[in-house]
């Protein structure tokens, strides 16, 4: 069984033309005026069609069909079976003509109008739709159910509608180094846009992952990215974490698996992914679970399913990380799931924005993209269709976007394409983006040697001391990468075993980080003399009192120091060169001993600690500028002993 979009939205046709052969019949067998033939060799040639094509045989049902027409050209029945042929081959405007044919034979026969307005929503022909499902309702048809009359109607009315309010839509087709003659879909991007990781299917209907890098304003040509990621079997729809250091995708038929399709894990080690990781149960069961999207801190997991629970064929679902475990799934809500079938979610970086496909909601038939936003409740809000002409009426499959919410890439078989699906990139306009959010990129390594170094990253919101996010940089190339949400303030930590932690802080109580971060991260290693600035111990103006979001910071330095029982230092206070001389010795002296204070009352020995107030003896950037200013008031410590 394959994952991909292509293969559901097949198999979800074949049934639904299947079905409709069978009811023609059976309506046709009840329904006046007389739709059949009084030419029994004629009837004989449509009986033999039906069974051929029960038995998935069209091409043979055609034949004989095409010899039934030719005894008998009124033969209503047999035309009824030809038009679902030609839809079942998804030849909409040949269904299309003979309905109209039917309905010339006999306009007193009220199927025929429904069935065409069916067909022209699978051609975008809202307005043709619109007419025969007037004409149909107005001849009181009353064999087809009234949820299935006004869902034609409904869908007729939106997409007649958003077809004349047409969205800003320019899409690029993302080249050759991405794109072939074979289906590309799914695309998964890190969160600065510059590793797209997607899948193909390839000439033998096996489903892959492929990797490319955005370098020198292009695409690199894609490569397979091979195992243990890919297997013999399926794999398809892939998620990546904001840093590009993990993945979750689905795995179909694995030995290992709980049922057909599941979610597996993986990360990346240096340059090589390690072996993916069956997420379980209760995440996966032995129904259908797929299309994973990860949330910006990596806690939060949204993905489809089959499971039993829900509100119709395929809901979204959600599962939280918690102590090492993935919990039990919760399913989204009536807002988002449908007796129909939900799947494809990405949820943006900022955390409030959901997108998925469904083909329920208000929508221009088929699949489409919706948007919905996190209400202040935590619940979802109303699915908004994304418009028209992202949505179409045929089958959208999914749609990812980057950290800023900017660029989106979706899959299409547009004319301009290489063939197949093909992945395409634009900018999606503004009432569809999510919040603006940006992200934080650095590079660890250490200060002397220039080492890139494997460091534990914390990302820490100061009001609430909670861990934000938990990450680990690459130990090839030191790269870590987090995003930030907007009015929090945050502590950064980076700490490597045998060196002095790193902090930072990014203050967006009063405003949000719009633009990336580049930021270096020298590591110094645990040496007598050398010195660490604790950028998160905050101190009222003129005050040497240590306000509460100082608390995580001083925390890490007793971790140090517990870690390190020999280790002895010296608090440092600095100030910049405004004020009198006199009073910042005195300030910045009180604050570096309120820092002493704090460790001893935390179990510190106060014989390892000294303190001292510098002022603004030791700057370490220029005092005529306010940045530079802010960077000289500082708090800092230096070991001292290591004996």
């Amino acid at each position: 069984m394959h994952d991909s979009c292509i293969h559901d939205f097949m198999i979800r046709k074949t049934i639904i033309l299947s079905y409709l052969v069978f009811q023609v019949c059976m309506i046709n067998a009840q329904e006046k005026p007389f739709t059949g033939t009084k030419n029994k060799k004629a009837e004989n040639l449509f009986i033999e069609a039906v069974n051929l094509s029960a038995q998935g045989d069209n091409q043979q049902a055609f034949f004989k069909l095409k010899d039934c027409l030719q005894r008998d050209s009124n033969f209503i029945d047999a035309w009824m079976l030809v038009a679902d042929i030609r839809e079942q081959n998804e030849q909409y405007l040949e269904a299309l003509t003979v309905y109209k044919k039917v309905i010339a034979i006999n306009s007193d026969f009220q199927i025929p109008y429904y069935k065409l307005a069916n067909t022209a929503l699978s051609e975008g022909e809202y307005k043709l739709a619109l007419e025969n499902i007037g004409i149909y309702k107005d001849k009181n048809g009353m064999q087809i159910e009234p949820a299935k009359v006004k869902r034609v109607e409904r869908v007729a009315n939106f997409g007649f509608e958003a077809t004349k309010h047409p969205v800003l839509f320019d899409p690029k087709n993302l080249g050759a180094g991405i794109n072939s003659p074979l289906n590309e879909y799914f695309p998964g991007v890190s969160a600065d846009g510059k590793t797209l990781i997607y899948t193909r299917l390839d000439g033998g209907q096996n489903e892959e992952f492929y990797i490319s890098k955005w370098n020198n304003n292009s695409w690199t040509p894609s490569r397979n990215m091979r195992s243990p990621v890919n297997t013999e079997q399926n794999e398809g729809t892939i998620s990546i974490s904001s840093d590009g250091q993990y993945i979750f995708f689905t795995g179909c038929n694995r030995p290992q698996g709980e049922g057909s399709c599941d979610l597996y894990f993986s990360a990346l080690d240096g340059d090589t992914w390690r072996e993916p990781k069956n997420l379980g149960f209760p995440l996966n069961t032995r129904a259908w679970e797929t299309q994973p999207s990860v949330s910006f801190d990596g806690k939060t997991l949204y993905f489809a399913s089959s499971r039993s629970g829900g509100f119709g064929e395929s809901d979204l679902w959600y599962t939280t990380y918690i102590k090492g475990k993935w919990s039990a799934p919760v399913n989204l809500g009536p807002e988002i799931n449908t007796p129909g079938s939900e799947q494809s979610p990405f949820i943006a970086k900022d955390d409030q924005t959901l997108y998925f496909i469904s083909d329920y909601h208000d929508g221009m038939g088929g699949m489409d993209i919706f948007i919905s936003r996190k209400q202040p409740d935590g619940r979802w809000g109303k699915a908004v269709n994304i418009g028209y002409p992202i949505n179409t009426h045929g089958d959208e499959m999914c749609i990812t976007l980057t950290a800023d919410g900017e660029m989106a890439y979706i899959a299409s078989d547009r004319k301009d394409g290489f063939g197949g699906l093909d992945i395409y990139g634009f900018l999606l306009y503004e009432e569809a983006r999510p919040k603006k959010t940006a992200y934080v990129q650095g590079v660890v390594y250490d200060a002397k040697t220039l080492k890139k170094l494997k460091a534990r990253i914390e990302l820490i919101d100061i009001e609430t001391n909670k861990t934000v996010i938990e990450a680990t940089s690459n130990k090839l190339t030191g790269e870590f990468l987090f995003c930030l949400q907007g009015n929090k303030n945050y502590a950064l930590n980076v700490s490597c075993e045998g060196y002095l932690f790193y902090s930072e802080n990014f203050s967006l109580k009063a405003h949000s980080l719009t633009e990336p971060l580049k930021l270096d991260v020298p590591l110094n290693p645990i040496l007598e003399g050398e010195k660490a600035v604790l950028r998160n111990v905050f101190f009222d103006v003129d005050k040497f009192d240590l306000k509460p979001e100082s608390k995580t910071e001083l925390d890490k330095l007793i971790q140090l120091l517990k870690a390190n029982p020999r280790m002895k230092i010296e608090v440092g206070g600095h100030t910049d060169n405004t004020g009198v001389k006199q009073k910042n010795i005195e300030l910045s002296n009180n604050r570096a001993k309120s820092v002493a204070n704090y460790l001893v009352a935390n179990g510190i020995e106060a014989n390892r600690l000294t303190y001292k107030g510098y002022a603004d003896t030791q700057p370490i950037a220029d005092n005529k500028t306010e940045v530079g200013r802010r960077q000289n008031r500082r708090t800092e410590f230096k070991i001292i002993s290591l004996q």
